[in-house]
């Protein structure tokens, strides 16, 4: 236990000396303040924990002096605050003789208490400081669901490699909610798949992706190479919501050519979407999305010719204020390993 504070409490024997005289050969103290009562709201003003510590230490080294020695403190210091104490509790606490200080009868009735209450202290201070700990090495994430359901728990993997001190903590929504979330100070890093404003934002580019047509193998499609524009207006389109940053590329693409698509249906979920294509209809989804379903003939992928439906998925952040360092160290990482890697 440290509760010294330095300068002032510089320690001088002959200060000591006068120090232990004042404290055992004083007159009368101050009149001393009402007992407190828990019910009289003491823990509006609770007793100081130095003066407890200084109590509790006097006691257990048998002297003022080892009870200094104890907490770095003069004696000086350790009488001032018994003395303290004594005010608060409105009656000695310590008595001196032949063989030390010794409590009085007041001082060994609080002497366990006063022991608890320091304990219950230091878990204070210990349960801050992990706190701290814990909040330092987090790492605040938010996504959206193209980038963090298919990429980022990759990525999340090979970075903890190297720091598996830091505890990522991450949300995946749409990507208009993204930005709102990140702007909003509740993430310091996000994933975002687009349209929208990233005025004042750090970006990233992460990943080049292409948005194409997908299909179940029955589907009359299943068999060509490519589509075209004209013919998606043909067939039952299921899609994601309205916020989707994928539904709002397609959209903007077809928008640009006079086009737009009715939904038969709208699903969030990217696994529930590619399921519905069971039962007939197409979707227009993430090449990323639908890699292994194709790769395997579960669902076929088509490209749409005639379409512009390329898009970036970068990693966002706030300028302001500064990252912290579990999130800077993502960042770098991220350019490293991820934007700066070859393919």
């Amino acid at each position: 236990m440290s509760i010294a504070q330095p300068g002032a409490d510089a320690k001088s024997d002959v200060e000591s000396l006068d120090s232990d005289l004042e404290y055992f050969l004083a007159p009368d103290m101050t009149p001393p303040r009402a007992a407190a009562d828990p019910e009289d709201g003491v823990f509006a003003d609770p007793l100081a924990g130095g003066d407890l510590a200084a109590f509790v230490c006097a006691v257990e080294a048998g002297t003022l002096r080892g009870a200094a020695d104890a907490l770095n403190l003069t004696q000086s210091a350790v009488t001032k605050r018994i003395q303290s104490l004594e005010r608060r509790l409105g009656g000695r606490v310590l008595e001196r003789g032949r063989l030390g200080a010794r409590p009085t009868p007041l001082g060994g009735a609080i002497y366990a208490p006063a022991k608890r209450a320091l304990g219950a202290l230091g878990e204070v201070a210990s349960s801050a400081a992990q706190q701290r700990r814990s909040a330092v090495m987090e790492l605040s994430l938010i996504a959206s669901l193209t980038i963090g359901e298919l990429l980022l728990p990759g990525w999340l993997g090979r970075f903890r490699e190297s720091r598996p001190d830091v505890r990522p903590r991450l949300i995946v929504i749409n990507s208009q909610a993204v930005l709102a979330g990140l702007r909003a100070g509740g993430a310091e890093i996000g994933f975002f798949e687009g349209p929208g404003s990233l005025e004042g934002l750090r970006t990233l580019t992460v990943a080049q992706d292409e948005i194409v047509a997908v299909v179940a193998p029955g589907h009359r499609w299943a068999q060509r190479r490519s589509i075209r524009a004209a013919e998606l207006p043909r067939e039952r389109y299921l899609t994601r919501e309205a916020a989707s940053g994928t539904r709002a590329v397609v959209s903007r693409a077809l928008a640009e050519r006079g086009m737009t698509l009715e939904p038969a249906a709208e699903i969030a979920s990217l696994q529930s979407l590619k399921r519905a294509l069971a039962g007939g209809g197409f979707t227009l989804i993430s090449n990323l999305a639908v890699r292994e379903e194709h790769a395997r003939g579960a669902l076929v992928a088509l490209p749409v010719a005639d379409l512009d439906l390329r898009r970036q998925l970068l990693a966002i952040a706030r300028r302001r204020p500064a990252l912290s360092e579990p999130a800077r160290s993502f960042w770098r990482w991220l350019e490293r390993s991820v934007a700066g890697a070859p393919g």
